[in-house]
């Protein structure tokens, strides 16, 4: 496969330490992509609103505070360009996780991600693709009209 266009990769999570072990646990295990991070889900979906113009893949926690993530889901679905948005938690809840997946989450994960989940993931998702490239994976669009 190709290369094609590098997946942004956007986390909702409330607790800013969460920021640094989801990009520190897929760095450590060879998986380079690029990051931002959002404590609030109306800066990130203020964030998409402005760009990055290309496709995503955002993970928000269920727990936000003061905020709705079932909401937030629902509200980024015209900003994904071509990516997918899912659930990043601590905890299964399959009731949340069914309100979830019908606001549009294509995934859950529960927290901590590791490689081998978020290779499963992205393989489950259709529209991407982790590649090698350079010695590191790379998260790329496979959709022929964001390449």
């Amino acid at each position: 496969m190709s290369e094609g266009q590098r997946v942004f990769v956007i986390l909702v999570d409330d607790d800013p330490d969460e920021h640094f072990l989801f990009r520190a646990d897929l760095e450590d295990a060879g998986v380079r992509f690029e990051f931002e991070a959002f404590t609030r889900p109306e800066d990130a979906l203020a964030h998409l609103k402005s760009g990055p113009g290309r496709p995503v893949l955002i993970f928000t926690d269920l727990s936000l505070a003061g905020s709705d993530a079932v909401e937030f889901i629902r509200d980024v679905q015209p900003f994904l360009g071509g990516g997918a948005v899912g659930v990043y938690s601590g905890a299964r809840n399959p009731e949340k996780e069914a309100k979830c997946r019908d606001a549009g989450s294509s995934f859950y994960i529960v927290k901590p991600v590791t490689r081998d989940v978020f290779e499963k993931t992205v393989a489950g998702l259709g529209s991407m693709a982790l590649v090698e490239a350079e010695g590191e994976l790379r998260l790329v669009s496979t959709d022929s009209e964001a390449a």
